[in-house]
């Protein structure tokens, strides 16, 4: 029981230790993305994955130390599924959604203005075909672009410079790579057997944040 609690306690930004510091950090954030795409087995030349589009999404932080952070986010993507090979290309409005928990090594105190910063996380990523089925679509013999919900989990990592604007405001620029495994029944191959690789996202961003609460000891 004790273990659970304390998974509980750093999974929603508890203070621990006497060096804490009671701070939290609440905004919003935009920008886009940059996905990797798959090659299909037995299919050479085709290749499957998503196209990139705008992201916007909120997020909520706590100082844990000096130069620690603990921070929740919520992201939603503009995903379409895509089909290429060559000049031939097949596509799908779609979308995702990202839930993750990230952990924030800040080389600088909070009384410094600017603060770069790395990020390492994870979570759950969910891959949603939105547009219409269609009863032939080119590359279709290779695989089909559905409007099929599937999650998978998500691992994250990457780096941002965050600047203080007087005493409450916060802004910070960041790029991240989320890391998924293929999504096979989203974009299911034809063949059955979906691609064994992993896609990335890479996800430059920018951000506004309201801090509050007491500043603790630094």
């Amino acid at each position: 029981m004790r273990i659970r609690h304390l998974l509980l306690l750093a999974a929603v930004g508890y203070p621990l230790g006497p060096a804490s510091a009671q701070r939290w950090e609440i905004g919003v954030f935009g920008g886009g993305g940059f996905l990797s795409h798959a090659d299909l087995p037995g299919a050479p030349g085709v290749a499957a994955g998503f196209g990139g589009g705008p992201s916007a999404g909120v997020g909520l932080g706590h100082d844990l130390y000096r130069h620690w952070s603990g921070e929740i986010r919520y992201e939603y993507q503009s995903r379409n599924l895509q089909l290429t090979s060559g000049a031939t290309a097949a596509s799908m409005a779609g979308e995702a959604h990202v839930f993750q928990y990230d952990i924030l090594w800040q080389r600088r105190t909070w009384r410094r203005r600017v603060r770069p910063y790395l990020v390492a996380g994870g979570g759950f990523k969910l891959y949603r075909g939105t547009g219409a089925e269609a009863a032939y679509r080119p590359l279709m013999e290779y695989a089909y672009l559905t409007r099929t919900v599937e999650w998978k989990p998500m691992i994250a990592a990457g780096a941002g410079i965050k600047w203080r604007v007087g005493s409450r405001l916060v802004l910070r620029v960041d790029v991240r790579d989320q890391v998924t495994p293929f999504p096979g029944r989203v974009i299911t191959p034809a063949g059955g057997a979906g691609p064994s690789e992993w896609l990335n996202d890479i996800v430059p961003s920018f951000g506004v944040s309201w801090v509050f609460g007491e500043s603790g000891s630094e």
